[in-house]
């Protein structure tokens, strides 16, 4: 990407930024009944938080890519966290789901969906990216084949902001 091309998007992701307000930083229990909060995700670095359930046939195509993605730039400080939408009684299918294809991004329960109505979410897939500093960054609604590659650009864009 060349200089003035890059310098606009800094720059619109900024004001993009500055547009919304700051994350709400929820609390959340992993597969395993940890806690994990994602104040500590943004720790790390950039947060890409997609609710999702297990009826949701794009969801699950969504998150083959975005496990491809979060593998190919976690360590340049991308996160992935997926919070299922499912109800409580599902959670041992989800668990199940998520190691029969051996993800290896984190899962978080959001059962009382109290976390995806904080953040505005009205259809599944929806995603919302997060900088390392608790801005929105962008929303997603749906997912159909080739938005990968908008995801991807998205995300080295984020990761290039993040280290100016």
């Amino acid at each position: 990407m060349n200089k003035p091309a890059q310098l606009f998007f800094i720059l619109f992701f900024s004001i993009f930024s500055n547009l919304h307000s700051q994350t709400y930083d929820f609390d959340l229990n992993d597969l395993d009944g940890n806690s994990i909060k994602l104040s500590e995700l943004m720790q790390k670095g950039p947060v890409f938080v997609q609710f999702w359930a297990l009826w949701c046939v794009p969801c699950k195509e969504e998150m083959k890519v975005l496990n491809d993605l979060y593998i190919k730039y976690k360590d340049s400080g991308f996160v992935y966290v997926a919070l299922n939408q499912d109800s409580p009684k599902s959670s041992a299918k989800v668990k199940s789901y998520i190691e029969s294809k051996g993800y290896k991004f984190q899962c978080l329960l959001d059962s009382d969906l109290k976390v995806f109505e904080q953040y505005g979410g009205q259809n599944l897939p929806f995603s919302v990216f997060i900088s390392s500093k608790g801005d929105i960054l962008k929303t997603y609604t749906g997912y159909i084949l080739g938005d990968e590659i908008k995801l991807e650009e998205d995300i080295k864009l984020v990761l290039k902001v993040g280290k100016n």
